[in-house]
Order: C-alpha cells, then structure tokens, then sequence
C-alpha cells in the first residue's frame, strides 16, 4: 500500500520545537513502522504557509495522487501541516478519497476511512480554521494602531523607495525613474510604451524583472509616490488580489518624501481612465478564438485587438480585426505580428468541418479524460507493479528457506499468468482508448458544427472550446491544433 507523506514548515515555524522538518519526517517513519506500513514517499514543503493550496510540492502529492490510484494513505504529523482552512481541509480528503486514499494525522490518532474519524477531522478543521482567524484578526487590528500611530512601514517599498530602520526613504536612482515614467505617461505615452523603454534601457523592477503594462500601470497608481501610505487597501482571497471598498482603506498623508506632486498624480489617473474607457477592446464574443491561439514564438496568448485607419480616398473609417501577441502587446517582449480574425477563424470552421465529416486523421488529441477511470492504464500498470512486489516477496521467502522450490514455482507459474493477462489488457487498453479518443471527438464536432456555423458568435465561441485545446501559431501561417479528447 502506498503511502505519501507530507511534512510542511512555514518560515516562521522553522525553529518551533515538534514542528521542524526533521521531526515530523522521524514521526511519520516511526508511525509507518509501527502500523506495519510501507516506507512512506515524503513530499517536503519548506517555507510555505498553510493559508492556502498553493504550494509545489502539495500540487506534486496530488498529482501523483491521480496518476497512481490506491489504496493508498496520506499522512502528516499534525492536521494542521495539511491547511488551517476548514474548506481546503474538506475538499482535499474529498480529493483523497475520489482516487483510493485515506488521510492520516499521525499524532492526533484518527484517519479518514473510519466515521469517527471523519468526524474529529471536521471538528479539529473547525477550530484550526477559528485559530486562524483569531490570530489574523489580531495581526491586522496591531497593523492597524502601528499604521495610524506612527510612520513605521509595515509592507515592502515600491519601485522608487528603500525601507531603512522602518521608514520609507526614497531612493534616488529609482525615484528619477519613476518622475521620467510620470513625465511620459502625461505626455500621452501609454503603460505599454513605458516599459517598452524602460526594457530598452535595461531597467529592471524592484524585483529584478523585465516591466510590462500591468506593473507600470499599477506603480503610477500607488498613492505611495505622492507621500501618502494606504493600508488595507487590498486583500487576497483564492489566489487573487481584491480591493477593499475605498472606505475601508486606512490612509496617511504626508507619510514619508512623495517623489511626483499630486496635480500630476491625478492627471495620470484621468489619462488612464480615459484610455481604458477609450481603448477597450471589443466584447472577447467577437473574437472566437481569444484564449486558445498562442504565439509559438514567445509562448505568450493572442488576443483579439481592433485597430482603426482612415482611408482619404473613400473619405472612410475602416476597422480591422486581429489577434496580437501578447507578448508585444503587454510586455514588450516579443516582436510586432498578428494574424487577421476573420482568415484564421474561417480555417479553424474549416478544420472542424473536416474533422466532422472525415475523422481525426492524423489530429493530435490532448486527453483530459481518461476513457474509463475504472480500469484505465495507470492502475493496470499498478497491478503490474504489484504483482513483480509479490514475486520479489516469493523469491525472499525461497532464499531464506521459508518455502519450498515447489511452492516458487507455482508462484512463478500464476505471476507469469496474471501478468501475461495485464499486459495484453495494457496494449489493448492503450489502442481502444486511442479508437474511443477519435470516435468520440469526431461525433462532438459534428453535434457543434451546427453552432459554429451558425452565425452566433458567443455560441460559436463556446462550442470551439469544448473541441479545442490550444492552437500555436508560428509567422501568421503555421499552425499546430491540439484537440480535445
């Protein structure tokens, strides 16, 4: 029986007595040892919080979760080295039973396969999750008196400042940077523009990175350069930044040396309003295929962008639609190119129709189903590797004359049997799915071809992406179309 092991630290946990990685890893084996269990295969997470999911080799667990179905077990030393949120706690053992595996907490002596079990797994949830509140209720209402009270900083500086004994100075170097940025985008120059020029010149961010427009839209945004410091402005919430309603946010002026004056400041805010009121793209409906063309150069999306010329002699506007890279458009990293909306997307319907009426072909699939999760080829390939265990377990037993050579043989004899049996179910399972993949792609572009075509841009939308993986596009021309199993 498999058994993954989790241990996890934060930073801040790092010295804590019963909590380092060491510790829980020595538990954990010596708990194994002591059910009678195999070796566990430790997934060691240093240095990350459990507010949320999103941690590597978390994501790796699970993933070996779903390739290798059990029965298996998931242990840690403690529930709360899983999350300290009830929700995430709940959802992954629902993810953990859904592919044969039962949770473990090996020093708070409860797993999941049995119902008290599940029931101390929620009631523990409750109170981690409770706990978790409570301290960050008190985290924020300290920020809170430290910010109102005093001009100590409690977060990182932006580009154009340096944090020094807990005061925000500015930094020199950074700050003419930042009044040259100012100076553009008052001059008409758009986000896309600036950091075009500023990777021009080799400027990186505070980070260390290549700029692109979100990160200078949102710096010539930051109240910061003005002199005022906001706190509690934006909170995250499933892996995304969300603003606070401006009443709740906590600000004060004259907080440390601004570094472009507030005219100038709210002139920049008028400009970007106005653009993005201006420059909106048309609704994603018009352009079928956002989302799914990636620029084979770069690696960046295509988007749908429109663009306006004038002709004199028709004494007219015309529109043209196209997708761009986004990798030129955004972050100034890949070269000018595009491909026009209404060649690419007629070629796409083309394909689709072909596939509907003549099959797959030579159409390169990507599965995100297995055919039949039931009995597919990862668990066959699993039962083989049980079966070579057995075996090994056989010729053990034989070296230390615990069976006789008899009894290996009819051991051999049946493993040699049910493995002749598994890899001959392995091939044909590997071809049938293959057949089905086809079969089953070829009968859903002929139920879609009649929205495609149809003329209704959103439900032509829509239908594309139930056939369609990702289309990567090389000089506007070449195209390679990854389908759907």
């Amino acid at each position: 029986m498999k058994v993954f092991a989790y241990p996890r630290v934060s930073t801040d946990e790092q010295a804590d007595k019963g909590n380092s990685l060491i510790e829980q890893k020595e538990r954990i084996a010596a708990y194994c040892r002591a059910m009678g269990w195999d070796d566990p295969i430790f997934f060691i997470e240093d240095g990350y919080s459990a507010k949320n999911l999103n941690r590597p080799h978390l994501t790796e667990m699970l993933q070996r979760i779903k390739n290798e179905p059990g029965p298996g077990i998931v242990i840690t030393t403690k529930l709360d080295r899983l999350s300290r949120k009830l929700v995430d706690i709940l959802n992954l053992n629902e993810y953990f039973n859904k592919y044969g595996y039962n949770y473990v907490s090996a020093t708070e002596g409860f797993d999941t396969s049995t119902p008290a079990g599940r029931l101390v797994l929620q009631m523990l949830g409750m109170v981690a999750e409770f706990e978790r509140e409570r301290i960050s209720e008190r985290v924020r209402d300290n920020m809170t008196s430290i910010v109102t009270n005093s001009k100590r900083v409690v977060s990182r500086p932006c580009f154009g400042y340096n944090v020094i004994d807990k005061k925000m100075l500015v930094n020199l170097e950074e700050s003419l940077i930042v009044k040259e940025m100012a100076e553009w985008a008052i001059e008409g120059k758009g986000p896309r523009e600036i950091a075009k020029r500023l990777n021009a010149r080799g400027i990186k961010t505070k980070e260390g990175n290549a700029w692109h427009d979100k990160i200078v839209r949102e710096l010539l945004q930051r109240e910061t350069l003005i002199g005022e410091f906001v706190y509690n402005k934006t909170y995250r919430k499933d892996s995304k930044t969300i603003t606070r309603d401006p009443s709740e946010w906590i600000t004060v002026k004259d907080h440390h040396d601004p570094i472009i004056d507030k005219k100038d400041f709210e002139k920049i805010q008028r400009i970007f309003i106005g653009r993005k009121t201006v420059g909106r793209h048309i609704s994603n409906e018009t352009y079928l295929l956002s989302g799914l063309l990636i620029c084979s150069h770069c690696g960046s999306k295509m988007n749908g962008k429109m663009n306006r010329s004038f002709s004199k002699k028709l004494n007219r506007e015309n529109l043209h639609y196209q997708y761009l890279c986004d990798g030129y458009l955004k972050k100034a990293t890949c070269f000018h190119h595009f491909v026009r909306r209404d060649e690419i997307e007629e070629l796409i319907m083309m394909r689709i129709e072909e596939l509907a009426s003549k099959g797959t072909g030579k159409l390169k699939l990507v599965v995100s189903k297995p055919t039949n999760p039931k009995d597919d080829i990862a668990q066959l390939k699993a039962k083989l590797e049980k079966i070579d265990k057995k075996m090994q377990k056989q010729l053990d037993a034989y070296n230390e004359d615990l069976i006789s050579a008899h009894d290996l043989k009819l051991a051999s004899e049946k493993a040699k049997s049910e493995r002749a049996v598994l890899t001959q179910l392995l091939n044909e399972s590997s071809d049938d799915k293959q057949k089905k993949d086809e079969a089953q792609l070829q009968v859903r572009a002929k139920k879609s071809l009649k929205d495609i075509i149809s003329g209704d841009r959103l439900k032509a939308k829509q239908e594309i992406r139930k056939l369609i993986e990702s289309i990567t596009i090389t000089d506007g021309e070449k195209l390679n179309i990854i389908w759907r199993g």
